[in-house]
Order: structure tokens, then C-alpha cells, then sequence
């Protein structure tokens, strides 16, 4: 795999391919083939509408399967201002009924990221970032208010030192959403994750606090914004990344399978670099699973 630099000199980037194949194999296939046990993936018979899946897709502790596939590009990353691109599975989302009471609700998430360089000379870099997995325990009974909690683990699955760490690591996290009649949606999940073990300097210590509000005016029709505000607790300079913007979506059924697309847009009114990083495009395709 090539990739045209700055002044048409050409970098080869040595991507172990089989490697990155298996991990997003693992990552999809593995979660799914768990859930085959507890759920039908039959398209099926499901009576909610399109803007209730559109309501329902943005919950964390959900009991219905999600796939999120998402683009992401971050502007002027690299040492010309090239933009950093990322595919991700985004939080998919597999839930397990323990018993009457209580479900088990598990989010992974896996970056496949393209990375520009960050000085003059340096390559091109591609691979896979670190991936976690979050455990929400949460109540299957609920008021138009739902919330979960529980541990994450955090993989080491980063292919590269430039692309994160070489650690397994833990955390804690805690989910919540209001969501009813009305057309507002509200909610936020919050985690930390610390690494542990490996070798090097290289850790982790990051803080996620990802509040966000949508407004659905039917017909699977959406607005709405998701904040990932960060804290890199261990960084020597700032520490804080604040983004501020949102987006929209549509949610349909392509024949019984039902999707949603999105497309937002945000700028990083805080962050580390103050000339590096300013705006973050995203674009989503959510396949959705409804029981």
C-alpha cells in the first residue's frame, strides 16, 4: 500500500495485512456469533417505526444489537495539514438477559486508523488503534429513563507505537438516557480508562465524557449533537479536548433490514495543539437489529 506525500514523493507503508483482517474479524464476528444464542437476526416482524429505531439507536444500554461503521476524518492532523482518517466499528452494541431483572450490555469499539505524518520526513502510518469493550450491568425496567454501569477492557491491539499502546488495560464506566414520547433524547456515558502492564513508558489515562441530545421530527428523520470531550490526565501540556457541533440523520429499512446514516460536523474549541485538530467530519452507517 502507497500514499502520495506533499511534492509527489511516494512513502510505502508496510501494513501487516493478515493481522489487521483478523482483528476486525474477531472484533465483528466474535460478539455476533455470541448473540446468535439470545437473538434472532431475522429482519423480522419488529413494529417500531423508523424514528423509534432512530430514538433507539443512540441508546447505550440498548437491548436491541447495533452495528455502527463509521468514516472519520480530523483536519489538519499532520505535519502539511493532512487530514488523520479513521473506520471504526463505533460502539456495537451485543445485550445478553441475565434474568428478569437484569441485562448485560456490551459496546466495543475497534479504529482502523490512517495517520499522517507528524514531521518532515516521516512516513505515512496504518494500522489498528486500541479497542475496549465496556459491560453495562442495567436494569431491564425502566420509566422512559435507563442506565447502566460496569467495567471496560481495554485491548492492545494497536498495531503500532504511533497508533497507541502496547498495554492491556481497565476502567469503569456509566451510561445513561431519557428517552419517551416527546422528540428530545438525552443522555451520556462517562468512562476513565487506566493501561496496565507491557512494556516502555507509553500509558493510558484518558477520561471520556460523551454527553449528547438529539431532536427526531419523524419519519426517521434527526438533528442532534455527540460530544466526545476527552482528558489525557498524563499528557505534559493541556490536557482537554472540547468539541463543539452535531449533526443529522435519517433512519430507513433497505427492504427488512433496518439502517440509519449520519453525517456531523465538529470543531475543537479546546485542544491540545492549538493550530492542529480543529475540525473532526464524521459519517455513520448503523445497521440495526431490532428484536
Amino acid at each position: 500500500m502507497s500514499r502520495s506525500l506533499a511534492g509527489g514523493e511516494r512513502k510505502v507503508l508496510h501494513v501487516n495485512t493478515r493481522s489487521l483482517v483478523e482483528a476486525l474479524t474477531y472484533a465483528i464476528v466474535l460478539p455476533l456469533g455470541l448473540a446468535w444464542s439470545g437473538h434472532s437476526f431475522a429482519q423480522s416482524s419488529s413494529s417500531q417505526t423508523d424514528t423509534e429505531l432512530s430514538k433507539e439507536s443512540l441508546n447505550p444500554v440498548s437491548r436491541q444489537i447495533t452495528l455502527p461503521l463509521r468514516y472519520e476524518a480530523e483536519l489538519e492532523n499532520g505535519v502539511d495539514d493532512q487530514a488523520k482518517q479513521t473506520i471504526e466499528i463505533d460502539n456495537a452494541i451485543v445485550p445478553f438477559q441475565l434474568n428478569d431483572d437484569w441485562a448485560l450490555i456490551t459496546r466495543t469499539k475497534l479504529p482502523l486508523i490512517v495517520q499522517p505524518p507528524k514531521k518532515k520526513g516521516e512516513e505515512w502510518t496504518t494500522g489498528l488503534g486500541n479497542g475496549y469493550t465496556t459491560f453495562f450491568f442495567s436494569p431491564t425496567r425502566g420509566n422512559g429513563f435507563y442506565w447502566g454501569a460496569g467495567p471496560l477492557l481495554y485491548f492492545p491491539t494497536a498495531t503500532n507505537s504511533a497508533l497507541g499502546v502496547n498495554r492491556w488495560g481497565s476502567g469503569v464506566s456509566a451510561a445513561f438516557i431519557k428517552k419517551d414520547q416527546s422528540p428530545w433524547v438525552i443522555g451520556a456515558v462517562v468512562n476513565n480508562i487506566w493501561s496496565f502492564g507491557g512494556e516502555g513508558g507509553d500509558r493510558t489515562n484518558q477520561f471520556l465524557l460523551n454527553p449528547f441530545v438529539s431532536y427526531h421530527f419523524g419519519s426517521g428523520w434527526a438533528v442532534g449533537s455527540s460530544l466526545n470531550i476527552t482528558a489525557n490526565w498524563i499528557a505534559s501540556g493541556e490536557k482537554w479536548t472540547v468539541p463543539l457541533g452535531g449533526g443529522f440523520s435519517k433512519t430507513l429499512h433497505a427492504g427488512k433490514q433496518a439502517i440509519k446514516f449520519s453525517f456531523d460536523a465538529y470543531y475543537n474549541a479546546v485542544r491540545p495543539k492549538s493550530d492542529k485538530d480543529t475540525v473532526v467530519l464524521q459519517s455513520t452507517l448503523t445497521f440495526l437489529f431490532p428484536r
